[in-house]
């Protein structure tokens, strides 16, 4: 019998009060609370499955579907808050919390898969959706619902059941411990600069944010690159240091690779042979199977295909790009051969001396306010919402901004965001976006919240927090995600946006990276943070002029060969009870490929969250293929009368791929907007690349294309 909560963890199962239909009790939660909370909420969500399976009535679309979405109201609630503080304030007894909870959540979700009185009911509603009458919108919600307990093991013999039960438990405990391992590690990871000639190279405020580290570090005086994205790049860009780059760069790379607590290595390797097991008892043959049999590529074989294809595109320029850095060194006599420690230092002095680029004079136009006053502005123009901040909204930390979003045009309010943007300890390395509560209309509406987070250093009070382009970039990317959120209209949270096959869910970030480039948009926004000049005309061409030289993430071979090497780890995922060295199979496929031998991967095995924490396992060429679809659909913008604003084509953007979710199949959904299946050539087409067409996924491809 699960005790009665205490009045603190009690309150986390009330349902959330206030505007906006309630927002999430965030603030001063303890894990404890957090704990209790959820283990009260897992046995109220078990007794309304376990209602919904015993019903003497006939199974309907009512007592059935419709009830089993509604059900586990109290736990979604807390879940979101266990998500925010086991990733953002992982901090005291989160951690291990984190680790007790999350085998549990996965056993609930294998109980109700295999709850045969529940399938049961739920195939009678699907075997008579005709006779019955169900609307196309309802007969999806069915067969979605159907369709995740079959892939959670609804239907099998019991032996496989049980077996399938303990590996949930152990992928979702090696999971959180892989997470956890990360957050750890890179916490207590530093290197420090003790004499001032470390500093070399280094614009004022980064050394400013370098000293503010190190009296976090409880070393005032001196100064300190903590393991996290926003120091560690900036300084391997422009730090004149190479023996310090080179210390910086390996802990950032080592990353869950040092020997230890907190390896991750034989946690990877655990997690692919459950992976592969679990594939195995589904009657799949890996674990990439399994993953693409319900995404739009469908075979693994088409989505190697499209990498290894566009590999051979990307490879030669790559090459090329090396050659160029390596010039430069040997023009200045620095008597080297490139090591992945120099590749961000020479590209940054190529930006500056063939497109006289700075990325100090970049970021001095692109003040944070400033950067979200575009993404709002954009966001208006093409979707018609306007943003309000809001000022005593509940949150887990002073920096986080709340902003209500409604539609001027109809007065409506449509949901609520939150920013959660600076580096602190205990939060996860990255930016993602979240949602906080999916929207959805069946009972009531409920307004989507939806939340952005990311670990960009806070600088040092009173100083202004400048970005980076490529962080502007990422911040325009997390927005699409969350303006996917906030448009969904359909009736059902199951089939809302954050269900679309996995790779399409990048569609509308990718496509949303485009405004960011839009001129008008910079005029107006991009202004210096001490002039208030606007960006020059030049430099706004001189950063389009970089942006083709650099080309896109997904265009890269820091990104093309993780993509391959984490499809290769999930097709040796079979079940066969081999054993899997990761880091081999890394370093096999990069000498195979012919990586640029100072191209550092930014997505290692080791520390690869998106494909061992769960998501984008087998998974992580969901960025190209979305790349693909992004080129085309702003083709479509482009090519419109209005251009990138324009009025109509907005519209159909909104009605057929944002507010849809996954009421409608991914690969309708794209054809009923653009016209026509996804096609390479507008993405290839924009960086010079050799054109190919992409075929659909019921077309055979080869292996290896040349």
């Amino acid at each position: 019998m699960t005790a009665h909560p205490k009045h603190a963890a009690a309150a986390l199962l009330f349902p959330w009060v206030g505007p906006y239909g309630g927002l999430p009790p965030l603030a001063d939660v303890s894990p404890a609370d957090i704990e209790e909370a959820i283990c009260a909420a897992i046995e109220m969500k078990r007794s309304e499955v376990q209602i919904i399976a015993s019903n003497k009535e006939l199974p309907d679309f009512e007592n059935t579907a419709e009830a089993l979405e509604n059900c586990g109201r109290a736990l979604r609630q807390v879940q979101c808050v266990f998500q925010v503080y086991a990733n953002s304030l992982s901090l005291g007894d989160m951690p291990a919390v984190a680790q007790r909870l999350v085998p549990l959540l996965a056993a609930l979700d294998d109980e109700i898969a295999h709850n045969e009185f529940l399938y049961a009911r739920l195939n009678a509603v699907w075997d008579s959706r005709h006779q019955s009458g169900l609307a196309g919108e309802q007969q999806r919600l069915v067969e979605v619902l159907r369709t995740r307990m079959q892939r959670r093991g609804a239907g099998l013999a019991p032996v496989a059941k049980a077996r399938m039960a303990e590996i949930n438990a152990r992928l979702a405990a090696l999971s959180a411990r892989y997470n956890q391992n990360l957050i750890q590690e890179a916490g207590a990871q530093v290197v420090f600069i003790e004499d001032e000639t470390g500093l070399q190279g280094l614009p004022a405020d980064l050394r400013l944010a370098a000293a503010a580290a190190a009296t976090d570090q409880g070393r005032p005086g001196i100064w300190a690159i903590p393991n996290a994205r926003g120091l560690v790049w900036p300084f391997l860009t422009l730090s004149t240091r190479r023996d310090l780059r080179e210390q910086v760069w390996r802990m950032w790379t080592n990353r869950g690779d040092n020997a230890g607590p907190h390896d991750n290595k034989p946690v990877a390797a655990e997690i692919l042979q459950l992976r592969g097991e679990l594939a195995r008892l589904l009657g799949f043959n890996s674990y990439a199977h399994f993953a693409l049999d319900d995404r739009m590529a469908g075979e693994p074989s088409t989505a190697l295909a499209l990498l290894e294809r566009t590999w051979q595109s990307v490879k030669a320029r790559a090459l090329a790009q090396m050659t160029d850095y390596q010039d430069i060194a040997d023009r200045e006599g620095a008597g080297i051969r490139l090591s992945p420690w120099d590749r961000q230092f020479y590209a940054e002095k190529l930006r500056r001396e063939r497109f006289n680029l700075d990325s100090d004079e970049v970021k001095a136009h692109l003040p944070l306010d400033a950067v979200l006053n575009a993404m709002f502005w954009a966001a208006g123009r093409v979707h018609g919402l306007a943003f309000k901040q809001i000022s005593d909204a509940p949150v887990i930390h002073s920096t986080v901004r709340v902003y209500e979003v409604s539609r001027p045009a109809t007065a409506e309010i449509v949901g609520v965001i939150y920013f959660d943007l600076f580096n602190r300890p205990g939060k996860s390395h990255g930016s993602y976006q979240m949602q906080f509560r999916e929207a959805e209309n069946f009972q009531e509406k409920v307004l989507p919240i939806s939340c952005i987070f990311s670990t960009f250093p806070q600088p040092p009070e009173g100083q202004p927090v400048l970005l980076p382009w490529e962080y502007a970039n990422v911040f325009f990317h997390e927005f699409g995600h969350a303006l996917h959120m906030l448009h969904y209209n359909a009736s059902y949270r199951s089939l809302g946006s954050q269900h679309v096959a996995w790779d399409f869910v990048e569609l509308p970030a990718l496509i949303n990276e485009r405004w960011l480039r839009d001129p008008e948009l910079l005029a107006r926004f991009a202004r210096h943070h001490l002039t208030d000049a606007p960006m020059p005309l030049d430099l706004l061409a001189r950063i389009e002029q970089g942006l083709q030289y650099d080309r896109i993430f997904s265009l890269n071979p820091d990104f093309l060969l993780p993509a391959i090497v984490d499809l290769r780890l999930h097709l040796m995922a079979d079940g066969s009870g081999n054993s899997i060295d990761v880091v081999q199979v890394e370093k096999d496929t990069v000498a195979e490929f012919g990586m640029p031998d100072a191209w550092d991967q930014i997505m290692r095995v080791t520390h690869n969250f998106h494909i061992f924490i769960g998501a984008y396992a087998a998974g992580l060429y969901s960025y190209l293929w979305a790349d693909v679809m992004a080129a085309d659909a702003v083709q479509t913008f482009e090519q419109s009368s209005g251009g990138i604003y324009d009025e109509q084509t907005s519209k159909a953007w909104i009605d057929k791929i944002l507010s849809v979710g996954h009421s409608v199949p991914a690969h309708d959904a794209f054809r009923d907007f653009a016209g026509h299946d996804p096609e390479l050539a507008p993405l290839h087409r924009r960086f010079g690349l050799s054109t190919t067409i992409l075929m659909h996924k019921d077309e055979a491809m080869p292996q290896k294309l040349s």
